[in-house]
């Protein structure tokens, strides 16, 4: 391994040289390139051994377990890992095996190494704690129950909420025999017993075990042998659950439902439990990382605390829910994207049980648009339904093509409260009637390549350039200056060609563009009378901003978000904003050179455009009760999960706070946050003209910013042009 000498020496600089690079105290930017050329070629990396001798700490962190097996364990682990990686420490992992002596073995030899900091995962009750407070090494608990003796940072893992929704679930469903196949910790006389005894006063269908599979199987057995009219079983960990679903194989019992204590995710559940009593694992290493991280680097200012994280009650209905026979077949005109293609597949599922086809015709967004006004004014009866962006709506209901579904919205309020909130309005209702179901969601988010952000280097070429530190921007002006440094125009040494990949050309992707810096600069299209305000100082500041900002991409006739994720996702450039509903294939490793290295957030400005798809019927439809059945199951809360993992997406709210399915999209708990801040575009009245009010997003807008892009007029004159123009239309 290569040592500062050999950097200093091949660099032709001091050792004393060497150290202010590596600690930022030089602005000679000719001595800079030098160490790190030299560096590069040495691949020299800083001694951590050394700098944590000088910093009196070993920059490790001591963990302890129970095991690895359970899958909630071992996501726990990878989650705090990372966390704790990110921060500068490492990990050092022990595993306890449910034991109380070996839990203190662990302990003591923690503390022989001279940890940093101890991480516990118990099932033990008070004892094992003591040895942590004598110490005063900074510590945090993790437990099922309460550890009252341990004064340090405690986790609490509370499932009685839980529980008692699982308890209410099989009192409604006049389950009288409910077996408990737990681990010690959780049947204390004041935890999960008590609440199952208030149920059950009468019952004792308990079995105490220690965790494994095994265990789990040999319980189940002596209770079905004691009892084989069991109702259900609830199991303390997915791997009791596993044991008890073998046994019910072997013994040819099916039928019997097991609610599991674990994580849910969707993949391994559905269909297998019936429900989970689930805690998200990466949660619980957030909050665990976050106490102990302050204790080890604020111990003056640090206060122990008591953090409880409750259980949620999971129930995943099956994709079939709510399918009902049919008496014809179905013909939908889609939007060709990702969700339509999804929902196209996830209808073979639908046919099947409805016993009657689902036809599909794709067009691209101009050809549906036009073909939907023509439709409508031949009062056609060839589409069942449609697909709706949401700016057609207003349009589209004006013409009269759109079936009114307030005797839908009437009946089924609990089903339209689970969408996200707003959207029902925003993407289906129109003069307070409902005409659409949410369908395709438009959260417009921003991409980047994490390791850039994270690399010490090149933060320190930043910060040297621009006297800013090197994070995800969150204005305007930010993102163009880490845009210039990212692109090898400006900075020949940037790792990437491009700072940014925007969308460019007349089309709709070029005026949401425009959009969220004119809204951010405090500027709109409309003020709030309807008249046309487009053209004034703070438009003009918007325009040049995002004038600017081309210069730092690759300049192509990027036309659709699709374009823009690919040339992202061949690792081009170093940022891309998104919507998420197009984001998908970028985190996919066998489509994108940057699938596990994305950062996420929210936009530069803070005022993101509302975007999405709703589906609707058709007025003229000759199948109008199976048009509206297949509407209700397509965009029902049971499709959610089924249509994001074929690469669409869904406006379900519970998907977005669901804590499995993060790996395929991690973004998506920024979703709701995002749909908080987004507006929608305004469509201006048009009397008998409903159809060409689309246009100002489509052509108006984005032919103006072209024709600034190509050098042929000023900022000033679009913004003009832009004005005329729409007066134009509105006056027509």
């Amino acid at each position: 391994m290569a040592t500062i000498k050999e950097v200093a020496k091949l660099a032709n600089v001091s050792l004393g040289t060497v150290s202010n690079v590596l600690n930022g105290k030089t602005q000679n930017e000719e001595l800079i390139q030098r160490v790190e050329a030299a560096m590069e070629q040495l691949s020299y990396r800083p001694d951590a051994n050394a700098r944590s001798l000088k910093n009196t700490r070993s920059g490790v962190i001591g963990v302890i377990l129970p095991d690895i097996l359970q899958a909630d364990l071992a996501d726990f682990l990878l989650e705090l890992e990372r966390l704790l990686r990110e921060k500068g420490y490492h990990i050092l992992v022990k595993f306890s095996r449910n034991n109380r002596l070996i839990e203190k073995q662990c302990i003591e030899a923690f503390l022989e190494q001279c940890v940093d900091g101890i991480i516990l995962y118990s099932v033990q009750r008070r004892k094992p704690v003591t040895l942590l407070e004598k110490s005063k090494v900074p510590a945090v608990i993790i437990s099922r129950s309460e550890t009252e003796q341990f004064a340090g940072d405690k986790i609490i893992i509370d499932y009685s909420r839980a529980f008692t929704q699982a308890m209410e679930e099989c009192a409604a469903s006049h389950w009288k025999r409910v077996g408990l196949i737990q681990e010690k910790d959780l049947l204390q006389e004041e935890d999960l017993s008590g609440i199952y005894h208030r149920f059950y006063p009468e019952n004792d269908f308990i079995k105490v075990v220690d965790g494994s599979q095994e265990r789990g199987f040999q319980a189940f057995f002596q209770l079905y042998t004691a009892d084989p009219h069991l109702d259900c079983i609830i199991a303390g960990s997915a791997t009791i659950a596993n044991g008890v679903k073998r046994a019910i194989d072997i013994l040819e019992v099916p039928g019997i439902p097991v609610i599991v204590m674990k994580e849910s995710s969707w993949m391994e559940d559905a269909g297998y439990f019936a429900a989970q009593l689930t805690v998200s694992p990466k949660v619980m290493a957030q909050k665990t990382a976050e106490r102990l991280l302050e204790a080890v680097r604020r111990p003056h200012l640090h206060e122990n605390m008591t953090t409880f994280l409750h259980a949620d009650y999971d129930k995943i209905e099956p994709a079939t829910a709510g399918i009902k026979k049919a008496e014809h077949d179905l013909r939908f005109a889609m939007y060709d994207c990702s969700s339509s293609r999804s929902l196209q597949m996830l209808s073979r599922i639908y046919e099947k049980e409805s016993g009657r086809k689902i036809i599909f015709d794709l067009y691209s967004y101009g050809e549906l648009e036009e073909l939907l006004y023509q439709k409508s004014g031949e009062k056609d009866s060839y589409y069942d339904g449609f697909m709706m962006d949401i700016t057609w709506l207003e349009g589209l209901i004006e013409s009269g093509g759109v079936k009114n579904l307030d005797a839908l919205w009437k009946d089924h309020r609990g089903y339209f409260e689970g969408f996200i909130d707003g959207v029902v309005k925003e993407y289906g209702m129109y003069v307070e009637s409902l005409y659409a179901i949410p369908f395709m969601s438009g959260a417009l988010l921003l991409f980047y390549q994490k390791d850039l952000f994270e690399n010490r280097a090149l933060q320190m070429r930043f910060k040297r350039k621009y006297k800013e530190d090197l994070l995800p921007p969150q204005t305007w002006a930010q993102f163009n200056l880490i845009a210039e440094f990212f692109t090898k125009e400006y900075n020949p040494q940037s790792p990437v060609m491009y700072g940014a990949s925007l969308p460019r050309g007349e089309n709709v992707y070029t005026a949401l563009s425009f959009l969220c810096h004119l809204w951010s600069y405090g500027s709109r299209v409309f003020d709030e009378n309807g008249d046309v305000s487009i053209n004034d100082s703070n438009a003009a500041a918007a325009l040049r901003n995002l004038v600017l900002s081309y210069k730092y991409t690759s300049g192509k006739q990027l036309c659709s978000w699709n374009e823009v994720a690919d040339e992202f996702a061949r690792g081009n450039s170093a940022m891309v904003l998104l919507y998420d509903s197009d984001a998908g294939d970028i985190n996919n490793y066998t489509k994108s050179k940057v699938a596990g290295n994305l950062g996420y957030s929210q936009i530069p400005g803070g005022a993101p455009v509302l975007g999405g798809w709703s589906l609707g019927l058709n007025r003229y439809g000759t199948h109008q009760e199976d048009a509206q059945n297949f509407l209700l199951w397509a965009c029902g809360s049971q499709n959610g999960i089924p249509l994001s993992l074929l690469g669409g997406s869904t406006l379900r709210k519970e998907y977005y706070r669901r804590a499995d399915l993060e790996n395929l999209e991690p973004w998506k708990c920024l979703i709701l946050k995002c749909y908080e801040q987004s507006k929608k575009r305004f469509m201006p009245e048009i009397l008998d003209e409903s159809r060409w009010k689309n246009n100002i997003y489509t052509s108006l807008i984005p032919k103006e910013i072209e024709r600034v892009l190509k050098g042929e007029i000023s900022e000033q004159e679009a913004l003009r042009n832009m004005e005329t123009n729409i007066r134009r239309l509105l006056e027509r």
